[in-house]
């Protein structure tokens, strides 16, 4: 068994002692890392959902009568490109999603 991990006063490791006993142990060490792999993943749903928002939203802009059909005919290749970069996001996070679920 390998001994507790001590580490000087007030360094920037201090963060991971979780209990304050001055003592970072592997269970300390394995909850921040579940903890920084939750936060990883509530900032790429977060991401997904605005994804998936931006797309709506932008969708119900253009066919707004403020807009001319000249204008959107020449931004239509633009808008494809912006498109399939939204849809990318929410489908690798849909997907890597899946993935992690399925190898539980």
């Amino acid at each position: 068994m390998n001994p507790p991990k001590k580490f000087q006063k007030d360094t920037v490791h201090s963060a991971l002692d979780v209990d304050g006993d001055g003592v970072i142990t592997d269970a300390e060490l394995q909850q921040v890392e579940a903890f920084e792999k939750a936060e990883k993943m509530e900032a790429q749903k977060r991401m997904a959902w605005v994804a998936m928002i931006t797309m709506i939203f932008f969708t119900a802009a253009v066919f707004l009568p403020i807009f001319p059909d000249a204008r959107i005919a020449a931004l239509a290749d633009l808008f494809s490109l912006f498109y399939i970069g939204m849809a990318s996001c929410v489908g690798a996070y849909m997907g890597a999603t899946a993935y992690m679920s399925k190898n539980r």
